[in-house]
């Protein structure tokens, strides 16, 4: 077999598993990183977020008192410097810092600015921009963005959006700066997403490499337990071709506990089965063929006899007497391999309720004359009233008098058989009984073979079919038959059939 079509799942059970099991996986862990990396990104947002604002918060805080220096030092300013200034309008824009202690107001503002690696501006309560760690932001302007509108409102909120002054996406917060009078101003940090954008595609690739790993594991479980389900699979096809081939020895024997090996045991099961119902077939087909000629053989030799003895008329009638009984014996033969071969098939008919003490009187009266003819004492102790059992009359019939043709067969003049029947648990038993010779303990389990006999017990007479079939009749209608005898003390034949209603309650019904 070629590789693309070990991969064909139309003919590959392996791959139709990998291909459903990673579908599956692809759909599973697929939907599961997606919502994973989206919770996470807004997460490592959301982190970002509140650092920042929790340092916007830092900064208003510590800039309190600096702001509030500054701006009185401004207002000092400019009144002193007043008439100096009053026509110069670059000077009106100029920003002076205050001196704060050994630093200025620029200068802590710097040093805020790397202690939080942001950007930190400062803006007056009228939302223009005073002062900038970043000398490209300009100031003396107006800014209304969201996270300052916020803050002037006493409200938290950020912005993520593009920084015309830096060509970069940034992250922004503010925050306000109170004072004893109210509201001095207020301070608003940014950093640069590059950061955060960072850490998030380092936690996609993480998820992303976690899902791939994942998926080649669950693919190589698949690919694993694909094998191991069709490895059975392709011996048991193998197996399958070779008892086709008719290799009659071929078993699996696996030594497994799951389904598979259930199945493996089916089919030594099946195997054994099959070996054992062809060599009861052959065996059949050999004892058949042994049984018809036998009696095709003496008609043959009967009639050649009858034509030498044209002039003699005893042994003309005599020969005509025996070929009759010849060909009665292969009717009966005939008569009775049709009859297995009609119970083996499977059932078409159905069956109804049975009286058969009416069968049991039936057959007793039909075989009363043949018992007398043999010198034997016939009798019956059938009651008028037994209960029903589902069963076909012409069955009945061939089972009753197979029993009884056999008593009255294999039982010397003088002596008796016995047919008697009543009611038991859940059912009818039969029970026939003679004083014949009986059977040797060793044949006993044998005698419902076909064609058995039992040579000492048995004559040429009968065709070792009539056991065989009051086991098939037995077996087919859910009842069961035992055997009792000891040599030359007689045989007792029990049959025990399931009333009606048990038969239809355990499914009997054949």
């Amino acid at each position: 077999m070629s590789f693309l079509t070990r991969l064909d799942p139309r003919r590959s059970l392996t791959t139709r598993i990998i291909l459903v099991n990673l579908t599956l996986i692809l759909l599973a862990l697929g939907s599961l990183a997606l919502w994973t990396g989206m919770r996470l990104q807004r997460s490592l947002l959301e982190e970002a977020e509140a650092e920042l604002e929790v340092r916007a918060l830092i900064v208003a805080n510590g800039l309190r008192e600096p702001v509030q220096q500054q701006l009185a030092y401004e207002a000092s300013y400019y009144d002193r410097e007043d008439d100096e200034h009053e026509d110069d309008e670059d000077e009106e824009h100029a920003v002076v810092f205050a001196p704060i202690g050994d630093r200025d107001f620029k200068a802590i503002v710097d040093s805020y600015a790397r202690e939080m690696h942001a950007r930190v501006t400062i803006l007056d309560p009228n939302l223009t921009v005073r002062y900038t760690s970043d000398p490209r932001v300009p100031v003396h302007v107006e800014d209304k963005h969201p996270e300052i509108l916020a803050a002037l409102h006493q409200q938290d909120d950020h912005d993520i959006r593009y920084d015309e002054w830096t060509g970069e996406d940034r992250l922004f917060v503010a925050a306000p700066i109170w004072g004893s009078d109210g509201l001095e101003g207020l301070v608003q940090l940014s950093v640069p997403m590059k950061e955060v954008t960072a850490r998030v595609r380092a936690m996609w690739l993480t998820l992303l490499t976690a899902t791939v790993v994942l998926i080649a594991l669950f693919v190589l479980a698949s690919i694993l337990l694909g094998e191991q389900i069709t490895r059975p699979l392709h011996r048991l096809t193998a197996a399958a071709h070779r008892l086709a081939e008719g290799d009659l020895s071929t078993r699996l024997e696996m030594d497994r506990q799951d389904e598979l090996g259930t199945l493996a045991e089916a089919f030594d099961h099946m195997a054994e089965e099959i070996s054992h119902l062809l060599a009861r077939e052959r065996a059949f087909v050999a004892n058949a063929s042994h049984e018809l000629r036998s009696p095709v053989t003496s008609i043959q030799l009967r009639a050649e006899l009858l034509e030498m003895a044209a002039a003699d008329e005893a042994r003309r009638a005599r020969y005509i007497h025996e070929i009759r009984e010849e060909a009665e014996n292969l009717g009966q033969l005939l008569q009775q391999l049709l009859e297995l071969d009609e119970l083996q098939a499977p059932a078409t008919r159905s069956p109804a309720a049975l009286d058969i003490a009416a069968c049991l009187q039936k057959v007793y009266e039909r075989l009363l004359p043949q018992a007398e003819h043999a010198g034997l004492t016939l009798t019956a102790d059938v009651p008028a009233s037994l209960p029903s059992v589902l069963m076909e009359a012409r069955d009945c019939e061939t089972l009753v008098r197979n029993l009884l043709d056999n008593a009255i067969k294999y039982t010397p003049a003088g002596g008796q058989v016995q047919i008697r029947a009543r009611a038991i648990d859940k059912g009818v038993e039969v029970v026939v009984r003679d004083t014949g010779v009986g059977i040797p303990a060793q044949d006993l389990p044998h005698i419902f073979d076909r064609f058995y006999r039992v040579d000492k017990a048995r004559d040429r007479t009968g065709s070792g079919l009539g056991l065989a079939l009051v086991k098939e009749i037995v077996d087919r209608y859910g009842g069961e038959v035992r055997v009792e005898s000891t040599e030359g003390a007689g045989v007792t034949m029990t049959v025990r059939l399931p009333a009606v209603s048990y038969a239809e309650h355990e499914g009997e019904l054949l």
